[in-house]
C-alpha cells in the first residue's frame, strides 16, 4: 500500500507564517493600539522579521529533508535491483542468509563474553530458558490457571523446549 501522503502539497512556510502570527498577534495589537510609539513599531517589525527568517529557514529545512528523501528513494531502487539480480541462492550458506549468520555470530559472542563473566558458571543457553521458565512462575503464581495473552503454561513450554534445543548434544 503506497502512502497517501505528498509533501510537496504541504506548504510548511505558511504554516510557521500562520502560527507565528497566531501566537504573536495577541499580545502585539494590544499592545501596539495602546502605545503607538516607535518601540513598538521595531518590535513588530523585528517580528515579522523573525518571521521572514523563520519561513526561510524551514525552507531550507525541507530542501534538504527533499535532497536526502531522494538519496534514499535512489539508494533503494539500486539495492532492489541489485537484489533482483542476484539469485538468493549466493545469499545463502549452509541454508542460512548472511543475517542469520551475523546474527548468530553476535549471539554467539555474546553467549562467550557471558561465560567468561561468570568462569563459566552459567551460560546463555541456560539462563533464556531459566528466564522463559522464572516469567511462567510468576505468572501462574500472580493469575493462577486462568487464560490470559501469555498464558503461564505456554511459557513453560518455551522454556522446556528452548532448554533442549539450546543444549542438544551431537547425534
Amino acid at each position: 500500500m503506497t502512502s497517501t501522503f505528498n509533501l510537496e502539497e504541504v506548504n510548511i512556510p505558511e504554516i510557521v507564517e500562520s502560527l507565528t502570527a497566531l501566537l504573536f498577534a495577541p499580545v502585539i495589537f494590544p499592545v501596539a493600539a495602546a502605545v503607538k510609539q516607535p518601540v513598538v513599531q521595531t518590535a513588530i517589525k523585528g517580528g515579522i522579521t523573525l518571521s521572514e527568517r523563520c519561513k526561510e529557514a524551514v525552507a531550507e529545512v525541507v530542501e534538504v529533508f527533499d535532497n536526502i528523501t531522494a538519496e534514499v528513494n535512489a539508494d533503494l531502487i539500486d539495492t532492489r535491483e541489485q537484489f533482483k539480480s542476484k539469485t538468493v541462492s549466493t545469499n545463502l550458506t549452509d541454508g542460512r542468509s548472511e543475517v542469520a549468520r551475523d546474527l548468530m555470530n553476535v549471539l554467539s559472542d555474546c553467549n562467550t563474553e557471558f561465560g567468561r563473566m561468570t568462569d563459566g558458571v552459567v551460560d546463555l543457553q541456560l539462563l533464556v530458558p531459566l528466564g522463559l521458565g522464572a516469567l511462567a512462575v510468576r505468572q501462574l503464581i500472580e493469575q493462577g490457571i486462568e487464560l490470559d495473552e501469555i498464558p503461564w503454561y505456554t511459557l513453560a513450554w518455551y522454556s522446556f523446549d528452548m532448554f533442549i534445543k539450546l543444549n542438544k548434544t551431537g547425534e
